[in-house]
């Protein structure tokens, strides 16, 4: 009988000392649980009372709770959040604006708290005051190189007036010259058939071919000058015309690279939200035009938020912009992928039905869990979720985004790393 005593004894230090480290570790993690965890230290070193253990995990129970309701909420769960997390998805930043774009996304998964949700409102209210000067500032660009064209073309059409006034003028005096011409000639027949004194004819010729040579000169004077004055015009055109050209072009790559910025997401390289939106009116235009096939299919990258706590938030960008690489490898030219929205993306399929849809959503799931990617020499596991909806009858887009997004959402639903396709509207 004393063995057993023996054994039981020894059994309850080592349960002791067990429970001892498990607090110790438990304080170290959560501060706030300290004063709980060593209240129950305390008891389980002493007689073990049920009373006395059953108030310290009350009293730990209580900690707990108090402990976690700092934590239990993020300022991206809070309303102030959704609509910060609104306004960034509607907003077109310049790409010298994404580090302090990324920041407020980063602060999102802060705790909620009244000097958080100010430090990220000012951030918010200086991100969208600088993409709102960035913007009057291509607008003001624009409309002085439009003002300086609209002088230029004034330029050119003054003188091409003057140049067309020229040439009339020189049309205007060879005509003149040669009715000169010709009234010399008919004074000198006249004079010839009239007069019979050879030296009075002679003298008179003389004379009137005197005045017609002169008058020769003088057009041929004339003429040098006005197509010397014609050569000028042309020239100065000619160096207007190239200005002008040149700066057009200059103009259009300008508004190109714009364009092309207020399409894509900074980060990524993908198309954005904007695009998004109008990429997808065209794509349901011509799928209600043709009859075509049409299907989308939005991903999510799975445990995203861990992946930026775990690895830090480069890791985190590092995920995104490799993502985006292999679903852009694994698609056609003619596909769209777009980022939707933190690490949502949207992918729409021109000319794919419900079954090819599966086969490219499950393609690019197996893509993305087989890449290797790596942080701080370690592999980060990355996998993603799809939600896959085929355009059927008189489905809108609005339509098969919710269905789809529900499938995605029954993806995550069922363990992730998974393709889950949304059934068409009205069937069973």
């Amino acid at each position: 009988m004393h063995m057993p005593t023996y054994a039981a004894s020894e059994n309850e230090s080592i349960l002791r000392d067990a429970v001892s480290r498990l607090c110790a570790l438990a304080a170290d993690t959560r501060p706030a649980l300290a004063p709980a965890l060593a209240a129950i230290t305390d008891a389980v070193h002493g007689d073990l009372e049920g009373d006395a253990l059953r108030r310290a995990f009350a009293r730990l129970d209580g900690a707990g709770t108090a402990a976690a309701a700092p934590h239990a909420q993020t300022l991206r769960s809070t309303t102030d959040g959704r609509l910060i997390q609104d306004i960034l998805k509607q907003l077109t930043i310049p790409a010298g604006l994404e580090p302090l774009a990324n920041d407020i996304k980063r602060s999102l998964d802060t705790p909620a708290c009244d000097v958080q949700r100010r430090q990220t409102s000012k951030q918010l209210v200086r991100l969208v005051g600088e993409s709102k000067a960035h913007a009057e500032r291509r607008q003001t660009e624009l409309k002085q190189f439009l003002k300086h064209t609209v002088t230029r073309l004034l330029q050119l059409e003054a003188a091409l007036n003057e140049a067309n006034t020229l040439t009339q003028t020189a049309s205007s005096e060879t005509l003149q010259g040669r009715r000169a011409t010709q009234a010399e000639l008919v004074q000198l027949r006249t004079m010839s058939a009239e007069t019979e004194d050879l030296d009075q004819l002679k003298a008179f010729v003389g004379t009137r071919l005197d005045h017609l040579q002169a008058h020769l000169q003088q057009q041929d004077n004339a003429g040098d000058l006005r197509q010397r004055k014609l050569m000028e015009q042309l020239v100065a055109l000619s160096q207007q015309v190239t200005q002008l050209s040149a700066e057009t072009i200059n103009l259009r790559s300008r508004l190109d690279v714009t364009t092309e910025e207020a399409l894509r997401d900074p980060l990524t390289g993908a198309f954005n939200r904007l695009a998004y939106d109008r990429r997808a009116a065209l794509e349901v235009a011509r799928w209600q035009s043709d009859g075509g096939a049409l299907s989308m299919i939005i991903c999510d990258i799975d445990h995203f938020k861990h992946i930026n706590d775990e690895f830090g938030h480069a890791a985190g960008d590092k995920v995104l912009k490799e993502v985006v690489r292999l679903l852009q490898q694994q698609l056609r030219s003619s596909d769209f992928v777009g980022r939707y929205g933190g690490e949502e993306f949207v992918v729409l399929l021109n000319g794919a039905g419900e079954q090819a849809a599966i086969q490219i959503a499950d393609k690019l799931r197996r893509s993305v869990k087989a890449a290797p990617f790596r942080s701080r020499g370690g592999r980060v596991p990355v996998t993603i979720s799809c939600g896959i909806g085929s355009f059927t009858g008189d489905d809108t887009l609005e339509d098969v985004f919710e269905r789809t997004d529900a499938a995605l959402y029954a993806a995550k639903e069922q363990g992730r790393d998974r393709c889950v396709f949304a059934a068409p509207k009205g069937s069973a």
